[in-house]
């Protein structure tokens, strides 16, 4: 079950099954990509997205005990046609995405979080990759964010021993952006989106797709491609607006 609100701009995107601590099924990635599909829509008043779990656990991760016996290039199929769309309408979106893990992030939950621009935690939480206990691969594509965020060595450590690791290692080992303590996690978390809301949509995007496309280029070629980004957002209605409201505040 997923449930969302929308307040001053914020969505707020809820995994809600706490009976089965907020595991996620094949149609429960369908409806969780369809419902961030329709707030990536200009129309629909968001101008951030936040996605969070339900009680004490973000996500026990996903439950492949519904897809039943199957072949393998069947399953292989499902597990793609169930998580491809998320990943697309997460980062290919108009909206900057915020992760807020609320507790436990299980499995694949911990790679859905990675999918997001920016991943909080509350202090408790906890980041679990079971796959290697279970004999199974890391997916929800933590195999290319994992390494990216702390290095092939630790993430290969982290993936392979199916570590356990808290908020605070988290953090340090920048694999998130930040912990907060429980107590104010989530008015933390609030203020954040609320911070993203406010600045123009437009570059957040582009810094995203800049930030993909950094990831195989020379610095001479991806100084070209910002160069380009650049001139399409100098000559935008945001940035003059920005630059009016800036010297506004200075004569103030």
């Amino acid at each position: 079950m997923i449930e969302t609100t929308l307040e001053d701009g914020i969505a707020t995107v809820r995994l809600a099954s706490p009976s089965t601590a907020n595991a996620l099924t094949p149609a429960a990635f369908a409806e969780l990509s369809a419902r961030i599909a329709e707030l990536q829509q200009p129309g629909s008043g968001a101008r951030v997205l936040v996605l969070t779990g339900s009680g004490k656990v973000f996500s026990a991760g996903a439950n492949l005990d519904v897809l039943g016996d199957t072949d393998a290039k069947t399953l292989a199929r499902d597990i793609t046609d169930a998580l491809l769309p998320l990943q697309r309408v997460l980062h290919d979106g108009r909206l900057p995405t915020v992760a807020a893990v609320n507790g436990a992030a299980v499995g694949g939950a911990v790679g859905l979080a990675l999918l997001c621009d920016i991943v909080v935690a509350a202090r408790s939480a906890r980041f679990s990759m079971v796959f290697a206990r279970l004999g199974l691969v890391p997916d929800t594509g933590l195999t290319h964010t994992l390494p990216r965020l702390v290095g092939e060595a630790r993430a290969r450590a982290l993936l392979m021993t199916g570590a356990d690791i808290g908020a605070d290692e988290a953090a340090a080992i920048g694999m998130i952006h930040r912990c907060f303590d429980d107590e104010t996690f989530a008015a933390q978390t609030q203020a954040l989106a609320a911070q993203l809301a406010q600045l123009p949509s437009a570059g957040h995007r582009l810094t995203r797709g800049a930030l993909a496309t950094g990831r195989h280029s020379c610095l001479e070629a991806q100084m070209q491609h910002e160069a380009r980004l650049q001139a399409e957002r100098v000559l935008s209605d945001d940035f003059r607006a920005a630059m009016a409201a800036f010297a506004a505040r200075r004569k103030a």
